[in-house]
């Protein structure tokens, strides 16, 4: 066990080391933006709390998540790493992990600031018993809870297309694709499977919407882990 945990520490520390990719950099000043949009906002005018829960943190949960496969796909060693007696799946399942947690850690770090500016975080929460939407101050968990659904779908179409397509752009494509379309829709395309609490009609259950993204974010995250764990996909490029 202690070997095996060990094991998946080196694992997790190499699947870290992302700070020198250019796109981590991108990542970096396209989340620092909203920190400085919220610093120089004005204190009495707090700013629209899904903007940066939903629309601002679903590019940032696409791009960690393909960063997260930059050394496999995007380095050209996933032909190596397909011969080693690993699990491929496995692989594909801590990344996706890793990368909902660095979001999550991501969503802690601009609600800190939130609070910091306005000095509360007052969004529009949804009851996990069926109960009526009613605007009250959010806790980071609660409004992290309320918006995981989307970011674990969004992950796992980024990691489907990674492995699918064997490009990081794969899933870098189909990922934004998917948000840009729920985005400029505002949710009227994809009505009831939408990513965004914000763009529920009234009527529809803000628990089938979530339950819905769930259901096909671990269908998805299935599906990319069949398709990156086929050994041969990988191991024969060189040879096509």
């Amino acid at each position: 066990m202690k070997t095996e945990l060990k094991a998946l520490g080196s694992q997790v520390r190499l699947d870290l080391s992302i700070g020198k990719q250019p796109l981590f950099l991108l990542t970096l000043l396209i989340y620092f933006t909203y920190w400085a949009a919220i610093w120089l906002a004005d204190p009495y005018r707090p700013q629209t709390v899904n903007y940066y829960a939903e629309m601002g943190m679903f590019p940032i949960v696409i791009m960690l998540t393909v960063l997260l496969f930059e050394r496999e796909i995007g380095g050209g060693s996933m032909e190596v790493i397909a011969t080693y007696p690993v699990s491929l799946r496995l692989m594909a399942v801590r990344k996706w992990i890793l990368a909902l947690v660095l979001t999550g850690l991501a969503g802690v770090g601009w609600m800190a600031m939130y609070r910091m500016k306005f000095g509360g975080i007052v969004n529009v929460m949804h009851p996990w018993n069926g109960g009526e939407a009613v605007s009250r101050q959010a806790g980071y968990l609660p409004l992290l809870l309320q918006t995981l659904p989307a970011y674990m779908l969004l992950a796992s179409v980024a990691v489907l297309g990674i492995a699918w397509f064997q490009k990081l752009y794969g899933g870098l494509i189909i990922a934004f694709a998917l948000w840009i379309l729920d985005t400029v829709s505002a949710g009227r395309i994809l009505g009831g499977f939408t990513l965004y609490t914000a763009y529920l009609t009234e009527g529809s259950s803000f628990i089938a919407n979530r339950v819905i993204l769930l259901v096909l974010a671990g269908s998805l995250l299935l599906l990319a882990g069949g398709v990156m764990g086929s050994r041969e996909r990988w191991v024969g490029r060189d040879e096509e």
